[in-house]
Parts: structure tokens; C-alpha cells; sequence
């Protein structure tokens, strides 16, 4: 009888969790070595220590593609208005169809 091996190997790549990963950016930060030196000192390559640096910019725990909005409602708005088309100005919610309608 013949074994078979499987076609496909494990990964051997070690998985971090958020919190390991930042732990090392901020061992990254304080160390003052290079992204190489200190890439091979923690057996990873350069480019997921780099990776990891975009993704959680040092010690913040946000993804990189977030902002903060803050919306400012202008002065000269009266509060509560939806919407105003043509001078009209409508105080609640109403269907794009009506809007389309005051247009045409």
C-alpha cells in the first residue's frame, strides 16, 4: 500500500495577533535599527514590517484609510432642513421621486 503526501504544505509563517504586532512596531520605534536589521532579529521580512507600519502607523490601533469627519452645519441654514430645490425648502424627509418631480 502506497502513502500518499498532500499536495499542498502548511503555511509555516507564524500568525501575530494586533496587539503582538504592535508591541513590535513600538520595539521597532524605540530600537533605532533599521527596518532590515530589525526585520531579520524577529525573523520577518522587511516588506510586513513595512506593511504592518502603514496599516497601524506606529501606535495607533485605526486602519490607515479611516479619517475623522466632523460635519458642520453652515449658519445660514435653518436647523432642520432636508433639502431645498429652487428656493423651496423642505423641513422633512421626502422621496427622491418628489425631488425629481420639483425639478422637472
Amino acid at each position: 500500500m502506497q502513502v500518499m503526501e498532500p499536495t499542498h504544505k502548511r503555511s509555516s509563517r507564524k500568525r501575530r495577533k494586533k496587539a503582538q504586532i504592535l508591541e513590535l512596531l513600538q520595539e521597532f520605534e524605540k530600537s533605532q535599527m533599521t527596518v532590515r536589521d530589525f526585520s531579520k532579529l524577529h525573523s520577518i521580512s522587511s516588506g510586513i514590517l513595512y506593511k504592518w507600519k502603514n496599516r497601524y502607523k506606529g501606535n495607533n490601533s485605526k486602519p490607515s484609510g479611516f479619517a475623522k469627519v466632523d460635519v458642520i452645519q453652515p449658519k445660514h441654514v435653518a436647523q432642520g432642513l432636508f433639502a431645498e430645490v429652487r428656493g423651496i425648502r423642505i423641513y422633512q424627509h421626502v422621496s427622491a421621486t418628489f425631488l425629481k418631480e420639483l425639478l422637472g
